[in-house]
C-alpha cells in the first residue's frame, strides 16, 4: 500500500468520525514489524536460540549491550564509556582483568544502572539453579567487583582471548545486564514476573504482551527512541509475512531471495542488504548409523551442488561456505574446501561403505534400505526450498531422504522440553548458528558445546580450540582456527551450506532502519518516520 493510499485511507476515517460528539485521540506514529515466533521469555537472561533470534531481536528494544557494532561492522561503546583494551589500560596485557567503565544509564522504572547490577547479573549466569543456554566463557571468571558505582573489575582464571568481544555483546549466548534491584529479592529467576514484564536500559519499554499475537513497545522518556510506539505482531507463516508487507501492514521484513523480484513493482518500498555473522549449514547426527561412518557423511556433502543451491535458491545472495567462520571473519581459511560436488565420487564411498543400489536403484547393506530423515523448520521460506532440493539430489544417490517439518520453537528448544536438536531426534537437520563478534566457534564444533547437536568429538579439536582462545595475539589464533576447519572439513559433522546476506524490504518512510550483521533491531532507536501522524 503506498503512502497516498494510506493517506486516503485515513481521511476517510477521519470523515466517518466527524459526525461523532467526540473526536478519537490523535493516532501515535508507530512502527508495525513482525517476529516468526512466540517468545518464551522476555527475560534475556533465559533466552531461547531460534533461526530468526526473536528473543534477542526483543531484547535489544529493551536492553542496551557493553558494546555493538554498525551497520557497517564498527565497534562502538554502548552501556560502556569505552570498550576496554590494552592501550586505554581496562584490559592487562595478559588478558586476566578487565576494567568495565559504564555511561550514565536508567533502568525504564528510573533507577540508575550501576556497577552492581553488572556484577549481580554476572553472578546469575553462574548460579547453576538458573538454566541459562550457556555459561562459556562466563565460567572463566575468578571474580567480579565493583570498584564504585560505574566500574566493574573482572578477573579471569586463565587469558581468554573472546572475553571482551563476548560478554554481554554479541557472544554465542547474548547476555544482558540486568536490573538487580528488582530481580535480587526473586528465589526463582526463571518463573519470576519480570520474565513477561521486563525492566531494561534500553530505548523501549514493554507495555502489552499478547501471548501469540503481538507486543507493544513505547519510547522510554529520556532513552533517545525517536519513534513513539513499536507494534510487534507474532506471525509464524512466511507467506502471511509476505502478504502483511506488501499490503502495507508492517513497515519492515526480512525477504527470501526468491521473493524479491515479486516486490518490483511496489515503489514505496526500498531494499537493504545485511551480510551476517552467520553459517546455515546441514547437521548429521553421528551418534546415528550409518552417520557414524564418516565415508557415509563425504558422500552426503559430494552429493550436494552447493554452488547451485547458492545460485538458483537464493539468487547468489547467500555465498557458500565450507567453514564456520562467516566470509567476513578474519579467521576464516579460504583454502579449505568441503568434499566437492561429485556424484562420481559420492557412488564410489558409498559403494565402499556397503551401501551399493538394490533392484530398485535405493541404496542397500545387509537388506535394509538406506533412509535417513531431514528436519527442516516451515518458517525458512529458503531452507524449505533447499529441502526439497537436496532430497532430490540425495534420492538420485539412491539415498531415501524423508523431510520433517518441526517449528522454529521446536527444533531450538531444550532437551527437557523435547526440543528436536536438543534431544537428537534428527539424522540430519538444515540449522543457522549465530556465530559472535569474536571467531571462538567452540560452542559448536567443541566435544561438549553448547551448539554442538551433530554430538560430534574430536579431542584434537578441542585442544585447538583451547589454544585459539588463550592466545591473544591474532595472527596465531587465524593459523589455530585453519587447523579446526581443516579437521572439521575432513570428518564432515555438518555440511556449511552459505553464509546469508539476509534482504530487508522497507517502507520509504521508515528512515534510519540498518540492520546490521546480528540483528535488524539493534538501532531501532534511530527509526524515524517521515509523512505519518
Amino acid at each position: 500500500m503506498s503512502t497516498r493510499s494510506r493517506a486516503l485511507a485515513g481521511a476517510l476515517v477521519a470523515a466517518l468520525a466527524a459526525g461523532c460528539s467526540r473526536a478519537p485521540a490523535p493516532a501515535v506514529p508507530t512502527v508495525h514489524f513482525t517476529v516468526a515466533a512466540d517468545p518464551t521469555t522476555l527475560d534475556p537472561l533465559f533466552a531461547h536460540p531460534d533461526a530468526d533470534n526473536v528473543e534477542s531481536q526483543l531484547a535489544s528494544l529493551a536492553f542496551l549491550p557493553f558494546l555493538d557494532v554498525d551497520a557497517r561492522g564498527r565497534e562502538f561503546p554502548v552501556l560502556l564509556a569505552r570498550i576496554p583494551t590494552v592501550a586505554n589500560g581496562d584490559l592487562s596485557r595478559d588478558g586476566t582483568t578487565i576494567v568495565y567503565r559504564l555511561r550514565s544509564a536508567r533502568w525504564s522504572d528510573g533507577v540508575p544502572v550501576t556497577a552492581q547490577d553488572v556484577v549481580w547479573t554476572i553472578h546469575a549466569i553462574l548460579d547453576p539453579r538458573n538454566p541459562v543456554r550457556s555459561r562459556e566463557g562466563w565460567d572463566r571468571i575468578a571474580s567480579a567487583t565493583a570498584l564504585d558505582a560505574r566500574t566493574v573489575r573482572v578477573r579471569l582464571r586463565a587469558p581468554w582471548a573472546p572475553a571482551v568481544e563476548t560478554f554481554f555483546t554479541y557472544g554465542a549466548a547474548q547476555q544482558f545486564v540486568l536490573p538487580a534491584h528488582l530481580l535480587a529479592r526473586e528465589r526463582d529467576l526463571l518463573h519470576a514476573p519480570f520474565n513477561a514484564a521486563p525492566v531494561g536500559d534500553g530505548p523501549y519499554r514493554l507495555v502489552t504482551w499478547q501471548r501469540g499475537d503481538r507486543l507493544t513497545y513505547e519510547a522510554v522518556p529520556g532513552g533517545g527512541a525517536r519513534v513513539p510506539r513499536l507494534d510487534v505482531r507474532i506471525v509464524t507463516d512466511p507467506q502471511t509475512n509476505f502478504t502483511l508487507l506488501k499490503s502495507g501492514a508492517t513497515d519492515w521484513n526480512l525477504i527470501a531471495p526468491v521473493q524479491r523480484a515479486a516486490l518490483a513493482g511496489e515503489s514505496d518500498l526500498r531494499f537493504r542488504s545485511a551480510p551476517l555473522m552467520l553459517i546455515a549449514g546441514i547437521a548429521f547426527n553421528v551418534t546415528h548409523p550409518p552417520l557414524d561412518d564418516v565415508r557415509v557423511r563425504r558422500a552426503i556433502a559430494a552429493s550436494i551442488d552447493r554452488a547451485t543451491i547458492s545460485r538458483k535458491l537464493t539468487f547468489g545472495a547467500y555465498p557458500p561456505v565450507d567453514t564456520a567462520q562467516p566470509l567476513a571473519s578474519w579467521a576464516r581459511d579460504p583454502h579449505v574446501r568441503l568434499p566437492a560436488f561429485s556424484p562420481a565420487a559420492a557412488d564410489a564411498l558409498l559403494d565402499a561403505a556397503g551401501w551399493r543400489r538394490g533392484a530398485s536403484g535405493m541404496r542397500e547393506r545387509a537388506g535394509r534400505v538406506l533412509a535417513l530423515t531431514y528436519v527442516q523448520f516451515p518458517e525458512s521460506t529458503t531452507g524449505v526450498r533447499v529441502a526439497q532440493f537436496v532430497q532430490s539430489e540425495l534420492r538420485a544417490r539412491g539415498i531415501d531422504l524423508a523431510i520433517k517439518s518441526v517449528s522454529n520453537a521446536q527444533l531450538f528448544l531444550p532437551a527437557a522440553d523435547h526440543g528436536t536438536l536438543a534431544s537428537g531426534a534428527f539424522d540430519l537437520a538444515y540449522v543457522p548458528w549465530a556465530m559472535g563478534l569474536d571467531p571462538d566457534d567452540a560452542f559448536l564444533l567443541a566435544c561438549h558445546g553448547a551448539g554442538n547437536v551433530m554430538r560430534w568429538c574430536d579431542p584434537q579439536v578441542d585442544a585447538l580450540e583451547r589454544q585459539a582462545r588463550a592466545v591473544p595475539d591474532r595472527a596465531r589464533r587465524a593459523r589455530l582456527y585453519a587447523q579446526i576447519e581443516q579437521r572439521v572439513a575432513a570428518a564432515v559433522p555438518i555440511v556449511y551450506l552459505f553464509d546469508p546476506a539476509y534482504v530487508f524490504a522497507y517502507r520509504a518512510e521508515l528512515g534510519g532502519f540498518a540492520p546490521n550483521a546480528f540483528s535488524p533491531t539493534w538501532n531501532a532507536r534511530d527509526w524515524t518516520l517521515a509523512g505519518r501522524p
